[in-house]
């Protein structure tokens, strides 16, 4: 079956993302311990960390340049493949979450390596995934070095059995010192450009599956979205690494989020020491899968803004001055681009939407 067995009761649905059983603010206070633990005390070698754990990426210092590396998985989205017997969107995603994150900090990516653990040798699964890692390589310029394939069939269990898997990767770039992006020339005023999103990417899945497929089937042909449920949570995370290049040699950028798990929260990344915050007044209409999940789930619109990416999925922050010349490049590039928002001098986040004020942050 595709679609979860309802019982004799109606089933409470979620409504926020901790309800579903991901706690955002839990996970920040790890990292947060993280990062107190693994807090380097000495000089271990020529190389020297730039960055605090838990900006986009980590980077070491070495001579002029620095290198960036960056681990991240797919998360829920693997149960959607699973259920859908689909697997190359997976790959895809897997290299889009590492090299999306790492351009954040003005690095560009080259080099890619994954790990895959997986119940069963399963050669269907194993050359989708590889496919679809290797067309997303091509499309952010990354080799794929290798990686690691792990049978664990005591550990890793799936959607359906002899497929269940797990999919990590991580990324290696490298950039001059002077061109690293950390948010700290951000100043009040400043604007902040949205790009579209392709879909959901790869976040808020574990939301989306438990308020949608409680009502309709991953192969049911929805009209509110004009299209198969299933195959809109597959569709692939947008690559954004060759718009940002150019952008970056053009425009001075002042701040790049990478909006995934928190979604617009992840604004905050870029507030160094407090001292800014981040309004978003002039946002879009949600595209329909967003609507449908809001309406579906009775969602508000606040746990909305802090789970999915409501069809933004990268927030560029750049001066009055270059705005216009930063839209012309992504629309170029056949995104759609417009200002969402500015940059405040209160710290936070704060979302004006059709004529609510929320704070989300």
């Amino acid at each position: 079956m595709l679609r979860h067995m309802k019982g004799s009761a109606e089933k409470k649905l979620p409504r926020t993302y901790k309800e579903a059983g991901v706690d955002v603010e839990a996970v920040k206070k790890i990292h947060k311990e993280f990062g107190e633990i693994f807090r380097a005390k000495a000089e271990y070698s020529e190389f020297r960390p730039l960055l605090q754990i838990g900006h986009y990426a980590g980077v070491l210092e070495f001579g002029d340049h620095c290198f960036a590396l960056h681990v991240d998985g797919v998360g829920t989205k693997i149960l959607v493949a699973q259920m859908m017997n689909y697997f190359e969107p997976i790959g895809y995603d897997c290299v889009a979450m590492g090299v999306n994150d790492i351009i954040c900090i003005g690095a560009k990516p080259v080099a890619f390596l994954d790990y895959l653990a997986i119940e069963k040798v399963n050669k269907k699964v194993i050359t989708q995934i590889a496919k679809g890692i290797s067309k997303a390589a091509e499309e952010s310029g990354v080799y794929v070095l290798g990686g690691e394939t792990a049978i664990i069939p005591e550990i890793i269990k799936g959607a359906r059995k002899q497929i269940g898997f797990d999919l990590v990767g991580m990324t290696f770039g490298y950039l001059r010192k002077e061109e690293l992006i950390d948010g700290s020339k951000i100043t009040k005023d400043d604007l902040i450009i949205g790009l579209e999103s392709s879909g959901l990417h790869s976040n808020g899945y574990t939301l989306a599956r438990k308020i949608l497929l409680e009502k309709y089937s991953l192969t049911e042909k929805i009209p509110e979205i004009n299209g198969i449920l299933g195959e809109e949570l597959l569709r692939p995370t947008r690559i954004y690494v060759k718009p940002l290049l150019q952008a970056k040699s053009e425009v001075p950028l002042k701040g790049v989020a990478h909006i995934t798990g928190g979604s617009f929260t992840k604004l905050l990344r870029l507030a160094k020491n407090k001292k800014v915050g981040f309004l978003l007044d002039k946002f879009p209409p949600f595209p329909a899968i967003f609507k449908l999940i809001m309406k579906t789930g009775k969602i508000s619109i606040a746990e909305m803004f802090r789970t999915f990416n409501c069809g933004i999925g990268m927030c560029i922050i750049t001066d009055k001055k270059h705005a216009e010349r930063a839209l012309d490049i992504f629309r170029a590039h056949k995104i759609k681009a417009s200002i969402i928002g500015r940059v405040v001098d209160t710290y936070g986040v704060f979302v004006k939407y059709k004529g609510r004020k929320l704070v989300i942050a």
